[in-house]
């Protein structure tokens, strides 16, 4: 009897990580999620929250059999301020960069960005080095990687606008205030279509880069929680494929 019931514990000990490492996170940690309004990504639509990684993270929570989770906008540098400094928080998409790598736990990517400097035709701008990029000014969202990405290269910061969302960046292009605002493809062919704009009216004038973006957690969120939500992601390969196509979005930043 006793030998059964030592048996029974060690049992119980040797299964209990393994229960608990597919245990749905929702029942393990009270995540709080944040996002702000940036197309295609996250957007609203009749004060519903849409888009390529709102519906990627309602697909994973439907994966993992729990409810969908409250998800709160709020501007970027907000969200990322409080998951950078406190527990039990979420912020999509955050794009991966070096810095921030260890900043951040991962799950993704959820689709990849191009960066890109757009400018009104009407400019005329056709650089052929970075030195004539620096000498304009550029509209950006505040913290995000597009003007991360954009200093990283050396542009200087006394000629850099940021804003906190992406439609007073394009604002201030079209009111002639900066000469060009720093974006992906996908996020302005969406704000293009948004705001009824002619597309031939723009042109993309540089490349800045390219970075994956993934659903990035608190550093102190448990491992077992990023393993159980990068599992699910991975499950749901074939309708993160159908999202994108839904969406429109180019097959080069799948």
């Amino acid at each position: 009897m006793k030998i059964f019931i030592l048996k029974s514990i060690l049992l119980f000990f040797l299964v209990l990580p393994q229960l608990k490492a597919f245990q749905p996170p929702s029942l393990i940690e009270n995540i709080a999620f944040y996002t702000e309004i940036y197309p295609p990504a996250n957007y609203l639509v009749d004060d519903e929250l849409k888009g390529i990684s709102v519906d990627t993270l309602k697909a994973i929570w439907k994966n993992l059999d729990i409810p969908e989770q409250e998800v709160l906008l709020v501007p970027w540098a907000r969200g990322y301020k409080f998951t950078l400094n406190k527990s039990n928080t979420a912020l999509f998409t955050m794009s991966k960069t070096q810095p921030r790598e260890k900043l951040f736990k991962w799950v993704g990517p959820f689709f990849h960005s191009t960066h890109i400097l757009i400018a009104k035709k009407s400019k005329n701008f056709n650089f052929s080095n970075l030195q004539q990029v620096f000498n304009h000014t550029v509209a950006a969202v505040k913290d995000d990687i597009s003007g991360i990405s954009l200093r990283k290269i050396g542009f200087p910061a006394s000629n850099l606008a940021e804003i906190s969302q992406l439609e007073q960046a394009l604002l201030l292009m079209q009111s002639g205030r900066v000469d060009m605002m720093v974006t992906t493809v996908h996020a302005f062919e969406h704000l293009a279509k948004k705001n009824n704009l002619h597309a031939d009216a723009y042109q993309q004038v540089w490349q800045v880069d390219k970075t994956g973006n993934y659903l990035a957690f608190n550093i102190n969120t448990p491992d077992h929680i990023i393993r159980t939500y990068q599992r699910a992601f991975d499950d749901i390969a074939k309708q993160r494929l159908t999202i994108k196509q839904q969406y429109d979005l180019s097959p080069a930043e799948y």
